[in-house]
């Protein structure tokens, strides 16, 4: 019975130890994902005539990098959809970046894509600026169709 009795301990001593660690990578998880502070970052607002299921929680790309996340997206007084996003405080944007609506392949997840048109430009875009040079977006099936529709002519 005295036998039985440590090896309880031990197995106690163990759960504990397991559960401190899994609950150190949850805090660890939960403040890495979460947007804390507002300061680190600037709402920045685009319309667009479609977005193809772009939905709050997509990534916000600048060449391919994260620089943010989409965090509103809902249908104005004129049938736009109007696409609310944060970017990091510290990337700044020039005016003229083309915003589109992207694919992570055939079936990825959709992401907003920003490209500066003059990389060397200083003129930078301010919070809560609505960004006017948008590329909607474009599904499988409208692509498919234009090809076809050129290789018929």
């Amino acid at each position: 019975i005295l036998k039985k009795m440590k090896s309880n301990h031990f197995e106690s001593i163990l759960g504990v130890l397991t559960l401190l660690v899994a609950l150190s990578f949850l805090v660890r998880f939960l403040s890495i994902n979460s947007n804390s502070s507002d300061d680190d970052f600037y709402q920045l607002n685009a319309k667009f005539l479609e977005v193809g299921g772009l939905i709050v929680g997509n990534d916000v790309k600048m060449s391919g990098v994260k620089i943010g996340v989409v965090n509103n997206v809902n249908l104005d007084e004129d049938y736009m959809a109007n696409v609310g996003f944060q970017v990091i405080g510290t990337i700044q944007i020039p005016k003229d970046s083309l915003v589109s609506i992207k694919s992570d392949g055939i079936l990825g997840n959709k992401y907003l894509s920003i490209t500066p048109n003059n990389r060397e430009s200083k003129d930078f875009v301010d919070k809560y600026q609505n960004l006017e040079n948008v590329e909607d977006f474009e599904s499988i099936e409208d692509q498919v169709s234009k090809i076809i529709f050129l290789a018929t002519q």
